[in-house]
């Protein structure tokens, strides 16, 4: 055979080894486990990252790994921390891309929050739609965020840990807090009142008519120095439903107790939607005082103590 020749067949023969090399590092494992989730720890190198992978048989090549790592994009993104699930096989260059780009692959989840939930609300919400929801640590961090975190839509991967609820609740808060924020301006009252106040005014109408009737009844207290005796503290300080509270919780010695102090709450008591805090910000001005819901689903209002007990012997049959 000619020499030149065996040369040639030589360097074909290396070029498909390599070749076949290549696409072998490159296909998933013949043993690839499912339901594998793989924890990227902040400050996590791309070495010790192909390691890791490699350990947990998801990839055959930890140097092919790398090489795609640096390919994409320039090797300018290096690898994302956080939690990886890996269900079904994957080639090396999709589990370099998903590590760079910071693709978890956990399913995500739709949750609604509806105006007025607090905290614990919440947390029952995520719980119920995502069972390993760590729902007291989340209880824990919200509570100090109380009325600051948006009642909206939101879909989360069914890792999402609580300090991730907890933030984007918040951004969306100030997203929507943005689009009223002149109105809210031109009212004479800071921010921290205004959604003390919303979160009241969220619970006791439903309308936005009656929302800012009693808005502006609950204000005129306010101003005056009257106590603004509401029901909804209790329910949130006791953690009770409104219809199961009692004569005796109503005694109940707390700074919620709006009954025995002045004032608004220490806190807010749930987390109102921008209708209720638009309501509140934008009251009715009326002669009324008190108000009440009655059996009928209607709200009715009095000008004196006298009226209101009337209302209330009609319509709650009190």
């Amino acid at each position: 055979m000619d020499k030149r020749l065996f040369i040639t067949i030589l360097a074909g023969l290396a070029v498909v080894a390599a070749i076949f090399g290549v696409v072998g590092a490159s296909i998933s494992p013949l043993n690839f486990p499912g339901q594998t989730v793989v924890n990227i720890a902040p400050g996590t190198t791309l070495s010790q990252t192909a390691d890791l992978l490699e350990s947990k048989g998801l990839i055959k090549s930890t140097w092919m790994y790398k090489i795609y790592a640096v390919l994409i994009d320039g090797g300018t993104r290096g690898v994302k921390s956080g939690q990886y699930l890996f269900d079904s096989p994957q080639s090396v260059l999709r589990i370099a891309y998903r590590t760079t780009h910071g693709l978890e692959g956990f399913p995500l989840v739709k949750v609604t929050i509806p105006e007025g939930s607090s905290s614990v609300d919440i947390a029952k919400l995520i719980k119920k739609s995502i069972p390993g929801f760590d729902s007291d640590t989340f209880i824990t961090i919200a509570k100090k965020d109380e009325g600051y975190l948006f009642p909206d839509t939101y879909f989360w991967p069914t890792n999402v840990t609580p300090n991730k609820v907890v933030t984007d609740m918040q951004t969306i808060f100030q997203n929507k807090l943005a689009t009223i924020n002149d109105v809210i301006g031109h009212f004479d009252q800071p921010l921290s009142q205004v959604i003390k106040m919303a979160s009241i005014v969220e619970k006791e109408a439903t309308s936005s008519t009656d929302r800012r009737i009693v808005a502006g009844i609950l204000w005129h207290r306010l101003t005056s120095g009257m106590a603004l005796q509401v029901d909804p503290p209790f329910a949130y300080f006791l953690n009770k439903p409104l219809d199961q509270l009692t004569l005796d919780d109503l005694k109940t010695a707390s700074p919620y107790n709006l009954y025995l102090h002045t004032g608004l709450p220490p806190t807010p008591i749930d987390n109102p939607g921008l209708d209720a805090i638009l309501d509140t910000v934008q009251p009715t001005n009326t002669p009324y005082w008190f108000y009440l819901s009655g059996k009928d689903g209607v709200m009715h209002y009095a000008t004196t103590l006298e009226g209101h007990n009337a209302n209330k012997a009609k319509y709650l049959n009190l």
